[in-house]
């Protein structure tokens, strides 16, 4: 039985957990585009929340979802929409920022001192998570359905529909048809319908029409 969610939408370095603030810390200048400070703060609690059920070592997955998009800092923001989201297409730009983000990331992990092997795991994790869609590890599927889960939380939902000037319904039907093609974890499966049953009362309450 999944644990009722209460993500946190207001970003505090307090509240990351102790042994990752540092962490945290240092991948936030690469954070500051393409609202990667609060979509990196949703994908680390998602991230949590799925390891609480499902299988991983949360000393890779945990820093694997805090940098993983630390590397969209070297694509231009005018680009950026080009390579994700409903009509992102450019998979040279998506590519981009998974090899850059590798760069930056090592990094910051060689000047923390994290143990090389652990490194390794979570390069090679950041090195794929959005051009490779099979799960290469249990910590890469727990970082592939965090990232994915933002676009479900309310705050993802809101920033995303803005964004990709999509209309909200039809994206909310997006989301609902992505459900059973974008998850590896049958936790994360269980969180996206929990989030999108919320994200349709919402909308019941704005647009008295069926949804479903």
């Amino acid at each position: 039985m999944l644990d009722q969610l209460v993500i946190d939408t207001d970003f505090h370095l307090e509240n990351i957990e102790s042994n990752y603030q540092q962490l945290f810390r240092r991948a936030l200048p690469f954070l500051e585009t393409r609202k990667n400070k609060i979509h990196t703060y949703i994908a680390y609690q998602y991230a949590l929340a799925l390891l609480k059920h499902e299988p991983g070592e949360p000393e890779i997955a945990v820093p694997a979802c805090i940098l993983h998009d630390v590397g969209w800092s070297a694509v231009p923001e005018k680009d950026q929409l080009k390579a994700f989201g409903p009509n992102g297409k450019d998979k040279i730009i998506k590519r981009k920022h998974e090899v850059e983000g590798r760069v930056i990331a090592r990094e910051i992990l060689r000047d923390l001192d994290y143990e090389p092997h652990r490194v390794d795991s979570i390069l090679n994790i950041i090195d794929g998570h959005d051009t490779t869609l099979h799960a290469k590890s249990p910590e890469d599927a727990i970082v592939k359905d965090a990232d994915k889960l933002w676009r479900f939380s309310d705050i993802g939902f809101l920033i995303d529909i803005q964004r990709f000037e999509s209309p909200p319904l039809p994206y909310f039907k997006y989301l609902q048809k992505a459900i059973g093609e974008w998850f590896l974890t049958e936790t994360g499966r269980q969180i996206a319908g929990i989030e999108l049953q919320m994200r349709e009362k919402e909308l019941m309450r704005q647009y008295p029409v069926d949804t479903a």
